[in-house]
């Protein structure tokens, strides 16, 4: 449904040329929900902009339902209102002086049924009680509901969402998530969401994209990159994680098998990622829920044992973070809040060899 090609964006900064965007490619399937997810800065909004047409690509490609919509090679840019995209922004850009309903008539201007499609969309979204309300008046989920409507009820392709949670609190956010992917998959419309929340991303997509300073870096199903990421810059995005240095003592051919590593904690057995390579400094990253604590008089037997004396508890509601300290070495753990160990006590510790991972190490700088 949506194709982009090589994108690139420059902008102008004090020192001359900025690349925002480098050689970005990726395909959105019809009625899917592909998210980027990225800190700030790292070119997400940039490229949900330019699919929407509200900014010129410097190079690549985009296109939508197979019509290009813009091409630098070839000199086509279709301007925003000729694209069939409905999108959401931030702020919501809600017209303050509007009513509910007004807001949500904008886009139908000079077509008919206005107030039947209106309603329709307002009743839809559990909205139709406060069409004639101002629209400051609402509350922060009332008002993301009215840019949400306002940008569904033209029936666009393609919904464009950047960071349309991000003023609510959490619980409503949370709340909001999935309404949003009801109403996602109700209408069945394909949608690029933009978002620097990781759980938001992980909850809501049917494929997630991470970008890294104007790169793809990489893309795939949330629970694949959560679990086997094939970037470093993956593995320590998306969730807490360990990363503790490391050293081959066996390397097995095809990359990818078991490998087993030396460690500060010992021996470990672990998969290598497609970064790294026998050559490179490298580290083993495990993340903190797949570390399983024992008693310390539990029987150690074979590789991806540790142990240590719990160094801090940090209770969350329904987890507890531990950090374990094994000699120079800190190790992160979550741990159920009815089982806690308490400072002091000395534990073993066992990851499974499926949750660990290989990376070259982080360069210093």
């Amino acid at each position: 449904m949506i194709r982009v090609r090589n994108l690139e964006k420059t902008f102008a900064g004090l020192k001359g040329e900025v690349r925002a965007l480098c050689g970005v490619s990726f395909e959105v399937r019809k009625g899917e929900l592909f998210t980027l997810l990225g800190p700030s800065g790292c070119g997400k909004t940039t490229t949900l902009r330019c699919i929407a047409g509200l900014e010129q690509p410097a190079g690549g490609e985009i296109s939508i339902d197979d019509r290009i919509v813009s091409s630098a090679e070839n000199g086509i840019f279709i301007a925003p209102e000729k694209r069939r995209i409905g999108m959401v922004f931030q702020s919501y850009a809600i017209w303050p002086h509007m009513t509910v309903f007004q807001n949500v008539a904008y886009p139908l201007a000079g077509q008919d049924r206005v107030a039947d499609r209106v309603m329709a969309i307002l009743e839809r979204l559990s909205l139709g009680h406060v069409a004639d309300r101002l629209a400051p008046n609402l509350s922060g989920g009332q008002q993301q509901r009215v840019a949400l409507a306002r940008a569904l009820v033209a029936q666009p392709e393609v919904l464009l969402l950047d960071e349309p949670l991000s003023n609510l609190d959490a619980k409503l956010r949370e709340q909001m998530r999935f309404e949003l992917r009801s109403l996602q998959e109700s209408f069945q419309i394909t949608t690029v969401y933009v978002t620097h929340d990781q759980e938001e991303a992980l909850a809501l997509s049917d494929c997630v994209g991470l970008m890294h300073e104007g790169t793809l870096l990489e893309v795939g199903a949330p629970r694949n990159l959560y679990l086997h990421p094939e970037h470093r810059v993956t593995a320590a995005f998306l969730g807490a994680a360990n990363f503790i240095a490391a050293s081959v003592e066996r390397h097995r051919e095809p990359s990818g098998e078991a490998l087993a590593v030396t460690t500060p904690l010992g021996i470990f057995v672990a998969r290598a990622s497609a970064e790294w390579q026998p050559s490179l400094p490298a580290e083993l990253f495990f993340r903190p829920e797949y570390v399983d604590l024992l008693d310390k008089d539990a029987i150690r037997d074979g590789p991806n044992y540790g142990a240590g004396t719990v160094e801090r508890v940090t209770f969350l509601g329904n987890s507890a973070d531990v950090i374990i300290r094994s000699g120079e070495v800190l190790v992160k753990a979550r741990a159920h809040p009815a089982r806690l160990p308490t400072v002091g006590r000395k534990v073993t510790f066992f990851v499974a060899p499926d949750h660990c991972i290989l990376f070259p190490a982080e360069r210093a700088g």
